[in-house]
């Protein structure tokens, strides 16, 4: 019998001590040298997370539906609904972290209205485009970069191998979002006035990180995989540059539009790179 990927054997944290037993006898240095303070503080980042991974679980069950309701090919279908279980462990994973840091029991995510974004009232297969855009092509694809900055700086075992599974799903998640775009489920009249619609949707997801210099609380903590404001800056710019505006290109969408709405937003990140 074939196992799930997400079955016992093996549980994500055997990739920080693959011969422990079970989650509560693994010793992380890293964790275990932090002061009691900014581990309470660490331990309700993730247990955050926790809660927006599930959310996340919840999008691509709503996208889901909607793909099956107006199309999709048989893979899209295939890794959308499989992103509804990946986002589940995600959030499994965020709260098994926050425990440890606590140094208690796992506390499951409280639960939380599901907000369906409304694209300015848009419908049917247009609803379904837009939000596979907002949630994969920007969301999961802007995630991967920040999740590999994350690993890259990370000393804390576990937090490693929290961090590499969790960017293992969402590798898939970004992927298939352009697969839908390049699709013929995508139709030339909506690649014609998509462009209309990327740089409204690119503010929208990013705004918060463009318009607000307050610092990220997690940036103290780099050995712990959190990165600061300045640096997710810096990863999203190189992401619209390096993939999302090629990516909508290879998909016959002009981003020029947006092109240009990032070179503002960015400007520092664009001088620095100079």
């Amino acid at each position: 019998m074939k196992k799930s990927r997400h079955g016992k054997n093996p549980p994500w944290w055997k990739r920080a001590a693959p011969k422990a037993h079970t989650f509560e006898e693994i010793v992380d240095p890293v964790i275990d040298a932090t002061p009691a303070e900014d581990r309470a503080e660490l331990a309700a980042i993730w247990q955050n997370r926790a809660g927006v991974e599930l959310c996340v679980s919840s999008t691509f069950a709503t996208l889901s539906v909607e793909l099956l309701e107006h199309g999709a090919t048989q893979m899209v279908h295939e890794i959308v609904s499989q992103a509804v279980r990946d986002e589940v462990h995600h959030a499994q994973i965020s709260a098994e972290m926050a425990a440890k840091y606590r140094g208690d029991a796992l506390q499951w995510p409280a639960p939380e209205p599901n907000h369906v974004p409304t694209f300015r009232a848009s419908k049917g297969a247009w609803h379904a485009t837009l939000y596979m855009i907002t949630e994969c092509c920007i969301n999961e694809t802007l995630a991967c970069g920040v999740l590999e900055a994350s690993i890259a700086q990370a000393k804390s075992p576990l937090a490693k191998a929290a961090l590499s599974t969790i960017l293992s799903d969402e590798v898939r998640h970004a992927r298939v979002g352009w697969a839908h775009l390049a699709s013929p489920w995508v139709t030339p009249e909506m690649r014609q006035e998509l462009p209309s619609w990327l740089q409204w949707l690119h503010w929208s997801n990013l705004r918060e990180l463009v318009e607000d210099d307050t610092p990220f609380p997690r940036g103290k903590y780099p050995t712990h995989g959190m990165i600061t404001r300045s640096q997710t800056r810096e990863v999203a710019y190189g992401t619209l540059v390096d993939i999302m505006f090629p990516g909508y290109r290879r998909a016959g969408i002009d981003p020029s539009a947006t092109e240009e709405w990032a070179r503002k937003a960015f400007a520092q990140e664009l001088a620095a790179a100079v």
